[in-house]
């Protein structure tokens, strides 16, 4: 499936794999079964998350840490979501391509120009909804606001400058 032949229809996860095995430049990500092209990252988003991945694996973490992996927002195959990095609760068979929600401890998005309303708000009600566990979010001041589950929404923990975060211990998750 190429850009050109997206169905005019609503679209299922499936879809979406189909579209990105043509497309590595682009993410995907799919709400209600509409389409939502996310462009590549800029170099502080990905300096960041390269950041978060060598201290999450060297912190124990190593095989279970995924950057941008497709997580079911729903029961049905209308929703997914692509999180800048998560940790997952055990280990995920290579070949999944949209991890159910029930094998992520952590999700974490990093917000850009043009992701803020995205990052703060549609992705942890989508995230909280389906249970995840933990959310954070890296702001563009490099504050990391760390938001836990409770009674089914996400309660503010802590706010932690980046470099604090990245000099100490990775949390038990």
């Amino acid at each position: 499936m190429t850009a050109a032949s997206v169905p005019v229809r609503l679209l299922t996860l499936e879809d979406v794999t189909r579209l990105a095995e043509s497309d590595d430049i682009h993410r995907y990500e799919l709400v209600d079964g509409n389409l939502i092209i996310v462009p590549p990252a800029n170099v502080r988003h990905q300096i960041i998350t390269a950041r978060l991945i060598v201290w999450l694996s060297n912190h124990g973490y190593a095989d279970r840490v995924i950057p941008t992996p497709g997580v079911r927002t729903s029961e049905d195959s209308r929703n997914g979501r692509i999180p800048d990095l998560i940790v997952s609760t055990d280990s995920v068979p290579e070949e999944t391509v949209w991890i159910a929600p029930g094998l992520v401890a952590l999700a974490i998005e990093i917000v850009s120009k043009g992701s803020e309303r995205t990052d703060r708000w549609f992705k942890p009600l989508e995230y909280a909804r389906v249970g995840i566990p933990w959310f954070w979010r890296v702001e563009p001041d490099d504050i990391v606001v760390q938001s836990r589950l409770v009674d089914g929404q996400y309660v503010e923990q802590a706010w932690v400058p980046l470099s604090e975060l990245l000099a100490g211990d990775a949390p038990s998750l």
